[in-house]
């Protein structure tokens, strides 16, 4: 009995540890963006967000687990390390295979500014491997990777929409971005003492506890305020659903800073906060 109810939380952190719950949440946003902006859904553009998003991950925990060289406490550092050569030849497998089928099957313009999102990424990933200061700004990478994540989902569709996109459109975006990069500074703020000891350099290492959270809690209020500002660019209903999603986005992000205690035990703060981008799934509804 005992062994058959720890076996769903193990299974759900390997789960989580592979980044697979991001990988949903990349579908999610997906999915999002093309009904937003009104374009026929390309299933293979989907495969490749899939790989791509995966194998930028898994290189990322790698880098990390190498790094500490097996003495890591954080379970997905440990588990990329023991098991670095099946995924960094997975994680490799599964970028050339991004790359193979956006040369073949996606247009020019996607080609070009993939080819900028990689190198953007690949240059990220040299300064976080090879850069001896620790505290440098340059590897503040809950920005980069907010960044990477919301723009290399929305570059395909805003380019097969071919039009200047709305203003409704861009803030979405702004939104997305914001409510990703403040996702990743709040898990940095609960892993802080984890981080601080193996010295990674999270946002919460490079600026402290305290100042993270009020750097947090004005996020939040800020994206508040501009979501309620899209309220004035809204003209479909569709829109209006998009926003109040966004929102409830914000507000889920928000309750698990100010609860830290519940959110806490067993990672669940992890576990929630990448649920959270499974928030936009409904759109499809409309």
């Amino acid at each position: 009995m005992p062994i058959s109810q720890k076996r769903p939380s193990i299974s759900y952190k390997v789960f989580q540890t592979l980044s697979l719950d991001v990988i949903i949440g990349v579908l999610a946003i997906a999915l999002f963006s093309i009904q937003l902006l009104n374009i026929d859904l390309q299933a293979i553009w989907l495969l490749i967000l899939v790989l791509a998003t995966w194998s930028f991950y898994t290189i990322d925990h790698l880098i990390d687990g190498i790094k500490s060289q097996g003495k890591s406490t954080i379970y997905r550092h440990l588990f990329h390390f023991n098991y670095k050569l099946t995924l960094s030849i997975l994680s490799v497998f599964s970028g050339i295979a991004a790359l193979t089928l956006s040369l073949i099957l996606l247009d020019q313009k996607i080609i070009i500014f993939g080819i900028a999102m990689a190198c953007i990424v690949l240059v990220y990933f040299s300064v976080l491997t090879l850069s001896g200061h620790k505290r440098s700004f340059l590897l503040q990478k809950e920005l980069i990777i907010a960044l990477v994540y919301i723009i290399g989902i929305w570059m395909a569709p805003l380019i097969w929409a071919e039009k200047k996109p709305e203003t409704f459109t861009i803030i979405i975006i702004i939104v997305l971005i914001l409510l990703a990069w403040a996702e990743g500074i709040m898990a940095s703020w609960f892993d802080y003492e984890n981080d601080f000891k193996e010295g990674h350099s999270s946002f919460t290492v490079l600026f402290g506890k305290q100042n993270t959270r009020r750097f947090l809690i004005i996020l939040h209020i800020l994206l508040f305020i501009i979501i309620k500002i899209s309220v004035l660019f809204v003209t479909t209903e569709l829109q209006f659903a998009a926003i109040i999603i966004l929102a409830l986005m914000n507000i889920s992000l928000l309750l698990i800073l100010l609860y830290p205690k519940t959110f806490s035990k067993n990672n669940n703060y992890r576990i929630f906060g990448e649920m959270v981008f499974w928030l936009p799934f409904p759109i499809i509804l409309f």
